[in-house]
C-alpha cells in the first residue's frame, strides 16, 4: 500500500510518499481502508519531534512508527478475532497511529460509527480537536448542559477552540470568544455570543469576571487570567498533543503547573487527545497530582 513515511524528525522534506506492507491487525484491533486523514498542530510537532521530550514517547533517536497521523475517517475492511464491533462494511471515524495511508489499524474500541450525514472529510476533521475540546469542557471545565455561566474561549479561531464555541453552545452557555481581528466574523459565525479581538481590546484588564476560560493559544499568564475570574471560577488549559491543565482562582498553580497551592486543592493532567468512543486516545493516561506530592 502507499503511505506517508518518514524516517527521521524534521520539516516537511522529511515526510516520503512510498510503498509499504499493509499494517499488521492483531486479535483487538480494526483495519480502516482510509478514506480521509487530517492534519493539524499535533501531527505536525510530531513529524518534527516537538517539544524534544516527546521523543521519550515517539521514539529515540528516530520516530517509532514512520507513518504519521492520529485522525481517520474510512470503512472497515477488516476485524481481529476479538472485536465485536464494528464490523467490516462499517463507516467509521476515529483515532490511530498512522493515519496518512491507504490502510490503518485501528485498535479496538478507538473507533466510531460515522453519522450518516457527515461526509468522510469532516469526520476525520474531529477526532483530536473536537474530542480534546469535549474534555476541556465537559471533563475538566465541569460545564453541565444548561448550566448558566460564562465560558471564555482564548484562540476560539483554532482548530480546538472553534470546536469548543460550538460545544459551549450546544450546552447552553454564554460564550465569548477571543481572536484577531481578521477571525472576529468567523469566529461570531460559529456562535459565540460575544468576540473579543485581542488586537484590540485586552479583555484581561476589561474588568469583566468570568465563571470559565478555556486558554488554547497558552499565551496569557496566570497572572492575567486569575484578574479575570469570579472567586471560585476555574480556568483550563488545553492543545492537541499536549496536556489539559484546570485549576481555580484561589488554587492557582505553581513550579511551572506541576504542583498547586492549597490543602484541599489538585491538577489534573491528561493527554489531550480526548476521550470516549471514536477517540480514546490517553483517557486512559491521566493523573492526579494534590498539593505536596
Amino acid at each position: 500500500m502507499k503511505a506517508i513515511v518518514h524516517s527521521r524528525y524534521g520539516p516537511p522534506d522529511a515526510l516520503e510518499l512510498k510503498d509499504i506492507d499493509q499494517p499488521m491487525v492483531n486479535d483487538d484491533a480494526v483495519l480502516v481502508r482510509v478514506r480521509a486523514a487530517a492534519v493539524g498542530k499535533g501531527d505536525w510537532l510530531t513529524v518534527r519531534g516537538l517539544p524534544h521530550v516527546a521523543r521519550l514517547r515517539y521514539g529515540l533517536p528516530r520516530p517509532k512508527h514512520p507513518v504519521p497521523g492520529f485522525d481517520v475517517a474510512g470503512r472497515v475492511e477488516a476485524v481481529g478475532k476479538r472485536v465485536t464491533q464494528p464490523r467490516p462494511g462499517d463507516e467509521v471515524f476515529g483515532c490511530c497511529n498512522g493515519s496518512l495511508a491507504q490502510d490503518a489499524s485501528v485498535p479496538e474500541g478507538q473507533p466510531a460509527l460515522k453519522p450518516a450525514n457527515l461526509t468522510f472529510e469532516q469526520a476525520a476533521a474531529v477526532p483530536s480537536s473536537g474530542f480534546a475540546a469535549l474534555q476541556a469542557l465537559r471533563d475538566t471545565g465541569g460545564v453541565q448542559p444548561g448550566q448558566r455561566v460564562v465560558v471564555v474561549i482564548i484562540g476560539a479561531s483554532g482548530g480546538v477552540g472553534s470546536f469548543a464555541v460550538q460545544l459551549a453552545r450546544a450546552f447552553g452557555t454564554e460564550v465569548a470568544g477571543v481572536g484577531s481581528t481578521k477571525r472576529v466574523e468567523m469566529v461570531r459565525s460559529i456562535g459565540a455570543d460575544h468576540v473579543i479581538d485581542y488586537t484590540q481590546q485586552d479583555f484581561t484588564r476589561s474588568g469583566r469576571r468570568d465563571e470559565l476560560i478555556l486558554e488554547m493559544a497558552g499565551n496569557r499568564s496566570l497572572a492575567d487570567l486569575r484578574r479575570v475570574l469570579t472567586p471560585r471560577g476555574r480556568w483550563c488549559w488545553s492543545e492537541v498533543g499536549r496536556p489539559v491543565v484546570h485549576g481555580d482562582r484561589s488554587h492557582p498553580p505553581s513550579g511551572g503547573g506541576v504542583t498547586v497551592r492549597g490543602p484541599a486543592a489538585a491538577l489534573v493532567l491528561v493527554q489531550a487527545t480526548g476521550s470516549g468512543p471514536g477517540c480514546p486516545q490517553g483517557a486512559d493516561r491521566s493523573r492526579q497530582a494534590h498539593a505536596g506530592d
